[in-house]
């Protein structure tokens, strides 16, 4: 029972199927005869349009041969004129029905000649306004030599049109016979093949079934081992969760031992120069004493002007003081590292001003190359301007023996980057060291001026902010350090 019940399905299928590939092949039929019956009623338009044009021609050719032998001049001009006017509206009429371009070539061709023939015509009867009816038949002779030319390129131009769409009209009908065989020998190619599937499709129906039977079987012994590998994933899972936490507290231990590092090398930077801050404050405060001591003395005295003068010294000082001790404290500021727009000048400007007192001790120089103030990196200001005081004191350091004391900083953008490039008149850096610049407790310095940590922290800083620091020996001599930063465009990484 259930075997003739598949049957009767696959055979309601397969007269479905035909019944559905008869109606899709009368729809393409239909669809097909409505295009060739409108291909036919272009040409039908075609040619009405072209007779049309062709007639209004001939009567343009009547109306300038009777104004010629001596008729009406006035009514037959303005009727000459109204008829080159429905000569260029049926042009248009007859572009709107064009179907290609080679349709429109042919009728702006047509168009071309006949507007020819049509403005030599005018042209010609405006010039004869003026000579009186009995002279003009002597002027006929000489228009029908020029005329006739215009007329006859423009009669071509006619049949050219009328012969495409002619053509046309003759392929269209062969491809509509080409198609309709086409179409009946598809349904005859389906028909068949939906034979073949229904006998097909009855004979593996048995084993359809039985490859149900087995897939159901299969399907069984998958669900218990779904079951038992559940349960071993879950346990698996339960083990993942508690890793991942174990690996965010590490994380989190290295984040925060990674950030004490950093200040912990900016705390080592400060106390290294505190000689010579502490010497750039001091020389302040010691004039500043004196020129107050004078501005007492000129008040006593009654000398206001020059007590006023003091004090303007001691108030620039005091701002001198006040811009050291501020950058001091931004420079040994704790704060987690938060990508910024930075502008560069200022980065730099605060850097060269924090190795002043060192530069100032060796009578060295810092050439800053000139660059556009603009620029700006995404960056944290207070670990660039670390990273930077790091590299300059490093290359002051690398001069200190050096009869050319001299440290320059170049600025560059690069497409996306901005380079900053730290230059020294050093004696470079050696070959082995290469390896292993950036590595932790790697020094070139003697021993008591450095434990190898200025670099590692500087490339593990100038990496978290998604750059690069690179080394090499310069082709003048000395070292070069890069600093490649992602610059700043419109606010947008």
């Amino acid at each position: 029972m259930g075997m003739n019940r598949n049957l009767a399905f696959f055979s309601g299928v397969t007269v479905t199927f035909v019944a559905l590939a008869a109606v899709v092949a009368g729809w393409g039929i239909y669809s097909l005869n409505n295009a060739f019956e409108s291909l036919h009623r272009h040409e039908i338009s075609t040619k009405l349009e072209t007779v049309k044009i062709a007639r209004d021609v001939n009567y343009v050719s009547r109306l300038t041969r009777d104004i010629m032998l001596g008729a009406d001049y006035e009514e037959d001009m303005e009727e000459l004129e109204e008829t080159a006017a429905d000569i260029d509206n049926s042009f248009e009429a007859l572009n709107r029905a064009a179907h290609g371009a080679g349709d429109r070539k042919l009728v702006e061709q047509a168009r071309r000649d006949t507007m020819a023939f049509v403005d030599n015509c005018i042209q010609r009867m405006e010039r004869i306004s003026a000579i009186p009816p009995s002279q003009r038949n002597r002027a006929f002779a000489a228009y029908k030599q020029e005329a006739t030319p215009l007329a006859m390129k423009s009669r071509a131009s006619f049949r050219a049109i009328i012969q495409n769409a002619d053509l046309r009209f003759e392929l269209a009908n062969q491809q509509f016979s080409k198609t309709i065989q086409r179409t009946f020998t598809i349904i005859a190619l389906a028909g068949a093949l939906l034979a073949v599937f229904f006998q097909l499709s009855t004979r593996r129906y048995k084993e359809r079934r039985m490859a149900e039977a087995a897939l159901r079987k299969a399907h069984q012994e998958l669900e218990q081992k779904i079951t038992e590998r559940t349960a071993e994933l879950t346990a698996t899972n339960s083990s993942l969760l508690e890793k991942i936490e174990e690996l965010k507290t590490t994380e989190k231990i290295l984040r925060k031992s990674r950030d004490n590092a950093v200040q912990a090398g900016k705390l080592a930077v400060l106390g290294q120069m505190a000689a010579g801050i502490s010497h750039e404050i001091s020389q302040p405060l010691t004039a500043m004493h004196t020129f107050t001591d004078n501005a007492v003395s000129f008040l006593e005295k009654g000398r206001v002007p020059e007590a006023l003068e003091n004090l303007g010294v001691v108030s620039r000082m005091t701002d001198r003081i006040s811009s050291i001790v501020s950058e001091i404290k931004t420079f040994s500021r704790k704060t987690p590292a938060e990508r910024q727009p930075v502008s560069v000048v200022t980065a730099v400007n605060h850097a060269v001003m924090l190795v002043e007192p060192q530069r100032r001790h060796l009578h060295a120089v810092v050439d800053v190359q000139p660059f556009p103030e603009t620029l700006q990196v995404w960056a944290d200001v207070v670990r660039l301007e670390q990273v930077l005081v790091n590299l300059l004191r490093n290359a002051l350091d690398a001069i200190n023996e050096q009869p050319d004391k001299r440290v320059t900083v170049t600025v560059l953008q690069q497409q996306t980057e901005v380079l900053i490039m730290i230059l020294d008149s050093g004696p470079g850096i050696a070959e082995e060291i290469f390896p292993h610049l950036f590595e932790s407790f790697v020094t070139t310095k003697p021993v008591g001026q450095g434990v190898g940590l200025g670099l590692a922290i500087s490339h593990m800083i100038i990496t978290e902010l998604g750059g690069k620091l690179t080394a090499r020996n310069a082709e003048v001599g000395g070292a070069e350090f890069t600093i490649a930063l992602e610059g700043v465009v419109n606010g947008q990484p």
